[in-house]
């Protein structure tokens, strides 16, 4: 395992480009959820920060891979693919397992 590799790819345009447009998927099935949802106001206010292209695409990459195994052998199984062998399906899975951390994240240092 190479953390370099990993970095290319959270760092390449096509697959940060790719987290991205899965996120906003993720964004609007959370402005949809049920309000009673744990640390709602906390999601939905991250999935806006999102909506609003806000986040920073190679940063959300680098953590959609470094919290998913699955992901992150994948792209070690093959570094020069650049990630474009994992699925957006595991993407997405990633991306809905980070987002209540991320949200939580954004909160604790939003302005008053």
């Amino acid at each position: 395992m190479s953390a370099l590799d990993l970095i290319s790819v959270a760092s390449d345009a096509t697959f940060s480009g790719r987290v991205m447009m899965i996120m906003f998927k993720v964004a609007q099935q959370v402005s949809s959820e049920d309000p009673a949802t744990v640390n709602h106001t906390e999601r939905i206010n991250y999935a806006g920060l999102v909506i609003r292209g806000e986040e920073k695409p190679q940063v959300a990459s680098a953590h959609v891979i470094s919290s998913n195994p699955t992901i992150s052998q994948a792209i070690e199984s093959d570094p020069p693919a650049l990630g474009s062998n994992v699925p957006d399906s595991d993407i997405e899975f990633a991306l809905d397992s980070i987002w209540t951390a991320r949200s939580l994240a954004y909160a604790a240092i939003a302005p008053a």
